[in-house]
């Protein structure tokens, strides 16, 4: 049928959620993916400081302002590789996401687009509803429109579940950011520890903080007040929280000494740092293989009206900007490990 899908992805929950679905159809009718990113280009004015970094500094410029294209696709390459699902990630700048989604679509030889549509309207996407219809009409492959956002039946559920799979692919991109540092100490190769604390940080910083607390405090406790059959898996998950909590504060303790660390001591953090990061996705694998099906069935839509409410005042958005900012040239310096 299909054999090479292009998916183009902006970051919005949408989209989180389109990726979901594209891997899905992808594995269904045996095809590999390329996910796209149309990245506006922040050099464009010949005045600003975005111009003149990228003149005088490219590799920094790169980590500055290429950071969400590079966080968007190394999020959605982790979807399809948890499903086994060969794919590559490309963006190209460009001011016009119709034009470079055509371009790309005939340059990578792709057979069909697959893709979503805001409708009409768009609240801060990339991608708008006049975007999609623009690919319609001149798309020379089939374009799949997955789903149309303002005819959603369920945009509380879907939002939800599409900010927890977003942040569990930030956090997926960073355990395999760890085993990739495990593999480099365990030959004996050239370690950025400086990545490695930012790293272990951005674990500390917002699963450990954030994600963990608000699964617990209301996506747990709205599944119990259902029922009491998820009970004992729930338990478990709290479990796990805890113990790659503590794990977590070994390994940032454990780091402060490791340039000097023996080469006994090393290969004990090397264990440590693989346990973890296989963990961390095990865990994943858990919430969105059983929790989230099981919500779905047992959460009622004011439920999931109450849990939106919540993520959405308590998720990424209590970050500053500079925060925000200062994860994406990490996402960004993660991907150059690959």
């Amino acid at each position: 049928m299909y054999s090479h899908i292009l998916v183009p992805t902006d970051g919005t929950a949408l989209s989180v959620h389109t990726v979901t679905k594209a891997v899905e159809f992808a594995r269904t009718v045996g095809a590999r993916i390329t996910f796209f990113y149309a990245d506006p280009d922040a050099s464009a004015s010949l005045t600003d400081d975005a111009a003149l970094l990228k003149l005088i500094a490219p590799d920094t410029y790169r980590d500055d302002y290429s950071g969400r294209a590079r966080e968007i696709l190394s999020k959605a390459a982790v979807s399809a590789g948890a499903a086994g699902i060969e794919c590559e990630t490309v963006s190209r700048t460009s001011t016009r996401p119709h034009a470079a989604i055509l371009a790309a679509t005939d340059e990578l030889g792709c057979d069909l687009i697959f893709m979503s549509s805001h409708g009409p309207r768009s609240f801060g996407g990339v991608m708008l509803g006049s975007e999609t219809l623009k690919v319609l009409v001149g798309a020379k492959v089939p374009v799949l429109v997955s789903s149309v956002e303002k005819n959603d039946p369920a945009p509380a559920m879907n939002m939800v579940t599409s900010i927890m799979k977003d942040e569990h692919r930030s956090i997926a991109v960073v355990a395999y950011g760890l085993r990739t540092f495990a593999r480099g100490l365990q030959e004996n190769r050239p370690v950025d520890f400086d990545l490695l604390k930012s790293m272990l940080g951005y674990l500390r910083a917002f699963p450990s903080k954030l994600h963990h607390p608000k699964e617990e405090a209301y996506l747990f406790k709205k599944v119990q007040e259902r029922t009491a059959e998820l009970d004992p898996l729930i338990t478990e998950l709290q479990r796990q929280h805890r113990e790659g909590d503590a794990a977590l504060h070994a390994l940032v303790e454990a780091i402060e000494t490791l340039g000097t660390a023996t080469p006994d001591e090393r290969i004990a953090f090397v264990t440590r740092l693989e346990s973890f990061a296989g963990e961390q996705l095990k865990h994943i694998g858990m919430e969105e293989n059983r929790i989230m099906p099981a919500a779905s069935r047992c959460l009622l839509p004011e439920d999931w009206a109450t849990i939106a409410r919540a993520f959405g005042e308590n998720g990424d958005l209590r970050f500053a900007e500079e925060t925000r900012e200062s994860f994406r040239r990490l996402f960004s310096r993660i991907a150059n490990l690959q």
